[in-house]
């Protein structure tokens, strides 16, 4: 309850929920969600709900004065401990997709920060699976694509780009397609948990393909090599097909239907967390969200 009487504290410095949402750096749901659970645990309401203005209730007023004063001090007794022990050792429990985590780029950022924090450890989870993350206890995750609801606190640090792609010799042996129908009568590879295919076609309509696989892994690499060998259509993330494209082993079909970009999510509890995990998740929403996915 502390952490969010700290967060009604601070959002009352900003001129609208939107604003404090950006500066604090907290997703507007969940900045909205956590004023609402402090207004219900009160019973009563804090701020006015009007439009482009952020302002306290008089009994919101009486409340922020009476909590200012004891915010400030515990936080410079936090300040206080926290430097005298900034030297201890920390341990994150981070979860990520098996597949993701082999790309290059997120490889250079783990032992980035493990450079800059050398008292932090990181204990991995590789997992493709949707994991229940309650049960996990987790401090740190990163999923590919939509979300389920949940209490989690959630930031989107990045989108990753899918191509629709097969090799030469495929469209030899079957032709190439134009359209979905035609798209149906080739062999297609499938890759979890990718499993249906989504595009937005020309007049900016959303497309979902159901392939009827005959080769499916949940590794991405597997599914290119066999999309090189000529086993099927593959549709799959971008970065991991690139060298394939160079070399001419691998080419795009159906360009005129663009695939749709999946969301990179960052995931952590929705409470108080350490420091530590703090670190990772800045270093990780700042290196994300800069490279090409």
């Amino acid at each position: 309850m502390l952490d969010i009487i700290a967060l009604f504290i601070k959002t009352n410095q900003y001129k609208t929920f939107h604003e404090a949402s950006v500066k604090l750096n907290i997703p507007l749901p969940t900045l909205l969600r956590r004023i609402k659970k402090l207004e219900d645990n009160l019973s009563l309401a804090l701020f006015y709900r009007e439009k482009g203005c952020l302002r306290l209730t008089e009994p919101g007023k009486s409340f922020y004065s009476n909590c200012f004063i004891h915010v400030e001090n515990l936080q410079s007794i936090l300040c206080d401990f926290k430097d005298a022990s900034k030297n201890k050792k920390g341990t994150i429990k981070l979860i990520v997709p098996q597949n993701f985590i082999k790309s290059v780029y997120f490889t250079g950022i783990i032992n980035q920060f493990t450079t800059l924090y050398p008292n932090i450890k990181i204990h991995m989870m590789l997992s493709d699976e949707r994991l229940d993350l309650k049960k996990a206890e987790f401090d740190l995750a990163i999923r590919i694509g939509q979300l389920e609801n949940s209490q989690n606190i959630c930031k989107v640090i990045n989108q990753m780009n899918f191509v629709l792609a097969c090799s030469p010799n495929l469209i030899e042996k079957y032709g190439l397609p134009t359209n979905f129908e035609g798209l149906a009568k080739l062999p297609h590879i499938s890759c979890f948990p990718f499993e249906n295919w989504s595009f937005i076609a020309t007049n900016s309509e959303k497309v979902i393909f159901k392939p009827q696989a005959d080769f499916v892994s949940n590794d991405i690499e597997m599914c290119a090599l066999s999309a090189v060998e000529g086993r099927g259509v593959y549709y799959g993330p971008t970065y991991c097909l690139l060298p394939h494209f160079k070399n001419n082993s691998l080419v795009k079909i159906l360009e005129h239907f663009e695939p749709i970009k999946r969301d990179v999510n960052l995931i952590w509890p929705d409470k108080l967390i350490p420091k530590s995990t703090r670190y990772l998740i800045d270093l990780l929403g700042h290196s994300l969200s800069g490279i090409e996915i």
